[in-house]
């Protein structure tokens, strides 16, 4: 099996592959804590951070990024009244005031979207990592998963962020459209600051279907990790490690046994993670019978704590599953 399934090796209760698995008649319940009982996995330490940046420059890079593009949303300066008086009057000045003060906005977007491109690379190579196979058998004392479980995570609160800030700014979606609409005859503009925004044609396409979606970022992740399990040809190894990953994280906090509360809330943040991916790529869902992750036990326990803007974290758990509701 992989890296993090080697985790569980020598533990009292032992691992078991998917294909001799306890019985599907068995309580999703009983298989998720049994299975995986004396799997506890604290995320908290920094060294599990300082092993992404050592050995994972990509991962840290593409994680920092994300996360100064949410500051910058969270600034967002929107154009609304340059764009209603554009409309209600429309003269070249105030068509152009508006163009001037959206330029800077859908450049932010375009930013934003360019970074969801940079997700859809990174996400396969750290599951391809937690999925690979390794000579060490006992990496529950190294730093190695617990980081890119950890990079997991904190790329998927980042999606969680932006998708949460772009449904409560209204005008990131009428920014886009306004410019969108107009964009014929602002590429004529002789403004130098106005031309200087213009984004090409075919980014523009691309961006329009990125932001039709009201959760353009978690879906990149999610669209990503499933593309990796079919190509892997192999979704149901990709399901335990996913599996796995959630059976530590849950049983760490059930258990109180998190060394810190950021280590806790970062187990939250990997059961909410696991849910999501694992409904995706799973043909049945994650709220399936056939489930090897008890959604109905984490929905419990995570509903106590919240995720993306104080958002608790069951409710992100169901906006973002298919099965879930």
């Amino acid at each position: 099996m992989g890296a993090l399934l080697s985790l569980l090796r020598g533990s009292s209760s032992g691992y078991t592959s998917t294909s001799t698995r306890t019985s599907r008649d068995t309580e999703p319940s009983a298989r998720f804590s049994k299975q995986f009982s004396d799997f506890i996995l604290n995320l908290g330490d920094s060294r599990n951070a300082q092993y992404v940046v050592d050995n994972f420059p990509e991962g840290s890079r593409v994680l920092r990024a994300g996360q100064a593009l949410l500051q910058r949303i969270r600034a967002y300066q929107d154009g609304s009244d340059e764009i209603r008086a554009a409309i209600s009057h429309p003269t070249p000045d105030n068509e152009e005031a508006a163009w001037r003060k959206i330029g800077p906005s859908v450049v932010l977007l375009r930013e934003c979207f360019e970074h969801s491109q940079s997700l859809d690379r990174i996400i396969p190579d750290i599951l391809d990592e937690l999925c690979s196979q390794v000579n060490d058998y006992d990496l529950g004392k190294t730093d190695r998963n617990r980081g890119l479980a950890r990079l997991l995570a904190d790329l998927m609160q980042s999606a969680f962020a932006f998708d949460s800030l772009k449904s409560s700014i209204p005008a990131i979606q009428n920014d886009f459209s306004y410019y969108r609409r107009t964009l014929p005859r602002m590429v004529k503009s002789q403004d130098d600051a106005i031309a200087s925004n213009v984004i090409p044609h075919e980014v523009s396409n691309q961006m329009s279907l990125f932001y039709a979606y009201h959760n353009p970022m978690v879906k990149t992740v999610v669209d990503s990790a499933s593309q990796f399990a079919r190509d892997s040809r192999n979704e149901p190894l990709v399901l335990d490690c996913i599996s796995a990953l959630a059976a530590g994280s849950f049983n760490t906090v059930k258990q109180g046994k998190s060394d810190s509360p950021e280590s806790e809330r970062l187990c939250v943040l990997v059961l909410a993670t696991c849910c999501i991916l694992y409904d995706w790529i799973s043909p049945q869902g994650v709220g399936s019978a056939q489930s090897s992750i008890d959604a109905k036990a984490v929905l419990d326990m995570v509903s106590e704590h919240t995720l993306a803007d104080s958002t608790p974290a069951d409710k992100v758990v169901r906006a973002n599953c298919r099965t879930l509701r």
